[in-house]
């Protein structure tokens, strides 16, 4: 059967870049200051960037149901089904919206949470592209791409804990005593929830420790994606840090507006799968 696959903004590609891979996108609404913009469409990630280092109020929010509504509406014109994969519903409501409204649909939209971000959703969207190419049936597919999502590595590290505190993340008293020890946190999307798991004492030991994390994680090598939220240099580094035998760096990309507003500029991420053997679960 014929099948589309969709995702949101937070997957980290723009629109077009999005559509050359096959997957439409839904856009996050982006709250800058009290207004409402569409993430990619009417601001782009430069400029959130921009508005964060001016000491604008960034929040995100949702796609609403009536775009979704349209969306799937407008596929399920060309499409006998449509695949629909979103950040963690644990920390948006890209997936409950997404379900309730699948449910005018009947059987025909299957929505799937991702359990992260960015490529850590990507990577999830793709093992659903896979086992239905394999012949996995529709009513089996969540359980079949259960085993690769709960593998997803999704690491985060802030480049200062301003953002963190300015987002509601962390208290004023944390931020306090952590900007005067010097502390940053790695963070970790574990089961849909971010969680810090590590403290360094520095940025650079903190790609250090993204790097340990990722070797312990996949001592055979696997597949990668990095992220960044306008700091390449920092990507080109932690490059550096994980480039072994068995590694395939697949992608690199902008971190994404969910990223960029709560970590803040700066930060940087790593997304990693094992590596893809044809014929394994």
């Amino acid at each position: 059967m014929n099948t589309a696959f969709v995702a949101d903004s937070t997957l980290g590609l723009s629109p077009s870049e999005a559509q050359a891979r096959g997957i439409h996108l839904v856009l996050a609404q982006i709250i800058l200051d009290g207004w409402d913009y569409h993430d990619y469409l009417e601001i782009t990630p430069e400029q959130i960037i921009q508005a964060l280092r001016r000491g604008g109020k960034l929040t995100t929010s949702h796609t609403s149901p009536a775009e979704f509504q349209r969306t799937y509406e407008m596929l399920l014109q060309k499409y006998d089904r449509v695949v629909s994969v979103h950040a963690s519903s644990k920390l948006s409501g890209f997936v409950s919206t997404a379900r309730m409204v699948a449910q005018q649909f009947g059987q025909r939209v299957q929505v799937l949470d991702s359990l992260s971000v960015n490529a850590g959703l990507g990577y999830v969207l793709e093992e659903a592209q896979r086992k239905l190419a394999e012949g996995v049936s529709w009513e089996h597919l969540e359980e079949a791409i259960a085993p690769l999502r709960a593998r997803v590595q999704s690491l985060v590290l802030p480049q200062t804990l301003e953002y963190l505190w300015r987002g509601g993340r962390i208290s004023g008293l944390q931020f306090f005593i952590g900007s005067f020890l010097k502390l940053l946190p790695i963070l970790e999307f574990q089961d849909g929830l971010v969680k810090p798991v590590a403290r360094v004492r520095s940025f650079h030991q903190g790609l250090e420790q993204l790097a340990q994390r990722f070797r312990q994680a996949f001592p055979a090598g696997a597949r990668v994606t990095l992220a960044h939220a306008e700091n390449p240099a920092a990507l080109n580094q932690l490059e550096s840090l994980i480039r072994a035998e068995g590694v395939l760096l697949e992608d690199n990309r902008p971190a994404g507006a969910a990223v960029t507003v709560h970590a803040g500029p700066g930060a940087v991420a790593l997304f990693a799968v094992p590596p893809y053997r044809p014929g394994l679960p």
